[in-house]
């Protein structure tokens, strides 16, 4: 959708509602069939009102999640949407410019039928698999043990890297949906401002550090140019965005929000060390009362059921997990253990996210062999049982981004208070700043440490699993 439309908060910490615009005028289910154009929905911003400071990281609300016209890769300067043959569960295509910017993908309802033949229960087979394999309760414990082998089920199908990673992506640089203090820039501005560039076969995205700015700090944000539905992607980075103020993520979201479904895969805020994994639906998507039981992660509490992924249903809340237990799954901690690899599996039994510290890698991962059988307990997973992984989420693509302030990091609720999400200490403590913006816009040189380093983006896709 047209990015004027998300205008939604991205955290409400610790709050509780006294007031809710409705986000538009007649309220859906979930896409029931997905086939032909997809209709272009409009929301107005839902208005929360803080009263409590108690339960301050429950409520992750979300960025601006949406589809927009596209720059075309980094030498390009005409404007285009992004447009592909049909693709379901287990079909992969690599879009192309489309003259007609209004134009998405037709779905195929083959997916869906794809994933009733899955087991009934996933949550169960993945107890009894992980039982009968006997995998290590963490993911870096089994990551030693792990190799590559030809009983891997997945194959690889794309590689980002090198001088060529940028070449697939498009530059996004329109107004921030989540009214961070932030200028997202088109790709010549980037290259032109040294905000991007290839480092020692690494890819690299920086904030702006001129010391002081008028009204706003240069950022990046681009977005894959593969659609897909169902598969699994790596990503390599050396190097996150950390330090006060930031909002990096890792993510991707399909079309008509929140019905084509979102995945936050690696997402966090000013000086955090836990990183959070989310899903954002339509109405109908929702996890079992034993998820915790599965994941290393755990589900995080809210204003809302916790165990509605549904957007509109829960005031944008969706299902979060929260990494507690790992010393390095994101920020500081992240980048002193030079990075790792975040994996995403999405299949017929659901959405499972992996991470493994650079030290931990599997050796099936390096040879591009994925076993994912192997790799242990995850940090977060999102079972099949009530929430159709090809219903609920179809035609992704996959997006860097490092908002600054905006609504979640820069909300007065997070800014002034700390003692969650490994962050011990508040921004305007360690800053002196009160505010986030006025932080942003006079302490350039602060952001030396806000840029991915990127060393591939991978995509696998399966026969039998997708």
């Amino acid at each position: 959708m047209h990015i004027s439309n998300l205008l939604l908060p991205a955290v409400l910490l610790g709050t509780t509602v006294s007031a809710r615009v409705p986000v538009h005028g007649a309220r859906r289910a979930a896409h029931p069939a997905r086939a032909g154009n997809f209709e272009q929905i409009k929301r107005e911003p839902v208005v929360e009102t803080p009263t409590k400071k108690d339960k301050r990281l429950v409520r992750k609300k979300k960025r601006g999640s949406c589809q927009v016209h596209y720059n075309v890769t980094s030498s390009a300067s005409s404007v285009a949407q992004t447009s592909t043959t049909a693709i379901g569960g287990g079909a992969w295509a690599n879009p192309s410019a489309s003259s007609s910017t209004e134009s998405w993908v037709t779905a195929s309802v083959s997916s869906s039928e794809a994933w009733a033949t899955a087991s009934a229960s996933s949550s169960a087979t993945w107890a009894a698999s992980s039982s009968a394999a006997a995998h290590s309760t963490t993911a870096s414990s089994a990551a030693a043990s792990a190799s590559a082998s030809s009983s891997s089920s997945w194959y690889l199908t794309d590689t980002w890297s090198g001088n060529s990673f940028f070449d697939n992506w498009n530059f996004w640089s329109y107004d921030d949906p989540t009214h961070g203090t932030v200028q997202y820039v088109d790709s010549g501005t980037a290259w032109n401002d040294g905000l991007v560039s290839i480092s020692d076969g690494h890819a690299i995205m920086k904030v702006d550090t001129t010391e002081t700015v008028s009204s706003a700090r240069k950022s990046v944000r681009i977005h894959g140019n593969k659609v897909w539905t169902g598969g699994l992607v790596l990503m390599d980075a050396y190097h996150m965005p950390t330090g006060c103020a930031t909002w990096p993520a890792w993510w991707q979201n399909g079309p008509n929000w929140p019905y084509g479904g979102e995945i936050d895969i690696l997402e966090g805020v000013n000086a955090f060390t836990e990183n959070q994994v989310s899903l954002h639906t339509g109405s109908g998507c929702t996890m079992p009362s034993d998820i915790n039981d599965n994941m290393i992660g755990q589900l995080t509490t809210g204003s809302f059921n916790s165990y509605d992924c549904a957007s509109y249903d829960t005031s944008n809340q969706g299902c979060g997990v929260r990494d507690a237990t790992s010393d390095s799954s994101y920020g500081t901690s992240f980048n002193s253990a030079n990075g790792g690899v975040y994996a995403m599996m999405w299949a017929k039994n659901g959405i499972t996210v992996w991470h493994f510290p650079r030290s931990s890698i599997p050796d099936d991962i390096t040879n591009d062999a994925p076993n994912p059988d192997g790799w242990g307990t995850p940090m977060a997973r999102f079972p099949s049982d009530d929430c159709s992984p090809y219903e609920f989420f179809y035609d992704h693509y996959n997006i860097f981004d490092t908002t600054l302030c905006g609504d979640w990091a820069g909300a007065d609720s997070v800014w002034n208070y700390a003692g969650y999400a490994g962050q011990d200490q508040s921004c305007a403590s360690i800053t002196g700043y009160s505010t986030c913006s006025d932080y942003v816009l006079n302490s350039g040189s602060s952001f030396s440490d806000a840029y991915w380093e990127i060393g591939y983006v991978k995509y696998f896709n399966s026969t039998t699993l997708v």
